[in-house]
């Protein structure tokens, strides 16, 4: 009876774990929480291989945090962007979290007061900080990666500024009896300069894609899934905010990017409140055949106030390469023509 009993026990278990759309844990603030907090083991042993190097913590604002997870023996640690995490939303020593996870790397996260037993009311109303790091250390500086929901395309809007800025210049020079009232720009925005060639990719390669990375990934490290912004248009990969604070200088300079014995260099651009990879970086992704999707783990190799070097892991979500096919510079300017020239309707007026 005994031994019926533990079989049906192991077979809902089984069930709850890996047929259950959102599973959840709770998890009570004590000690260094504001450096790293440990996912309960029979949690993260259920769902580990789901998770990738970068998690997202959704809170009661509904505001964005992309947080790193690392690993150290057994323990699976939220660890890079987690103190940010922390402080946005002053938790404090004893408050409980309850983390919702419905996959798609992402946690709904519920907190509650130490004393009272009910959620805090003042994490529905959380506003990212974006001072910069003060003498005590009470503020720091926004994360680009630390993006709201309603805001997911924040880099591709960086990436595509040029383009709005020169479609602006354009009709600045169109003579004024030339120039018509347009409906927007907006369809500017986002054109390609280069188009994938490789097939459709499936969700199952997406995720064994992000496993490897983050079987891969190490407290000095940082995983980030390549975007259209960082390999088809604009050429700008952000660096999270967290480690770029304990591994580079608060100033822009090169860095070096090595995959085994070839190197690159890339330039590092910091603007106060984060940086990101610019000048060099296209030329890595090209040469490295990037495309959406793929992830890349950085590893901080060393490093000195002029230069730091990186070494790069990429995991393919394709093995099978196919070097992207740039657009063409006429199909961009028809499309460009198109949307400065055409004039409002009478319905839009």
């Amino acid at each position: 009876m005994v031994g019926d009993c533990m079989d049906c026990r192991k077979r809902e278990e089984d069930m709850y774990w890996s047929h259950f759309q959102t599973v959840q844990f709770c998890q009570f603030l004590s000690g260094r929480f504001d450096q790293q907090l440990a996912i309960p083991k029979t949690f993260a042993d259920s769902i580990r291989e789901k998770l990738a190097g970068t998690v997202a913590l959704r809170g009661p604002s509904g505001h964005v945090w992309n947080v790193g997870l690392v690993t150290n023996g057994d323990a699976l640690l939220l660890k890079q962007g987690w103190k940010a995490f922390v402080e946005d939303h002053t938790l404090e020593e004893n408050d409980i979290l309850i983390f919702k996870y419905s996959g798609n790397f992402r946690f709904d996260v519920s907190m509650f007061d130490q004393e009272s037993l009910c959620e805090k009311a003042a994490s529905y109303f959380v506003k990212k900080c974006e001072h910069t790091e003060s003498g005590h250390g009470s503020k720091r500086s926004r994360s680009l990666q630390e993006i709201s929901e309603d805001s997911s395309d924040f880099l591709d809007d960086i990436a595509d500024d040029h383009q709005v800025k020169k479609a602006k210049s354009d009709a600045a020079r169109t003579p004024p009896s030339r120039i018509q009232p347009t409906r927007s720009t907006s369809r500017v925005e986002g054109e390609p300069r280069l188009k994938s060639r490789r097939r459709e990719v499936t969700e199952d390669e997406k995720t064994r894609a992000q496993q490897m990375a983050a079987a891969a990934s190490s407290e000095n490290s940082f995983a980030v899934v390549m975007r259209a912004s960082h390999v088809y248009k604009g050429f700008f990969m952000s660096i999270p905010a967290e480690w770029a604070k304990a591994h580079l200088p608060n100033e822009s300079q090169d860095v070096e990017l090595r995959v085994k014995d070839k190197t690159w260099i890339a330039k590092y651009h910091y603007k106060g409140y984060g940086g990101g990879l610019t000048n060099g970086w296209k030329n890595f992704v090209l040469d490295n055949f990037l495309e959406e999707f793929d992830v890349c783990v950085f590893d901080f190799a060393s490093g000195t106030h002029e230069t730091c070097t990186l070494d790069v892991k990429i995991f393919r979500v394709v093995e099978e390469v196919i070097p992207p096919s740039p657009v063409t510079r006429a199909a961009g300017r028809k499309r460009l023509t198109q949307c400065v020239s055409e004039p409002l309707s009478e319905d839009d007026v």
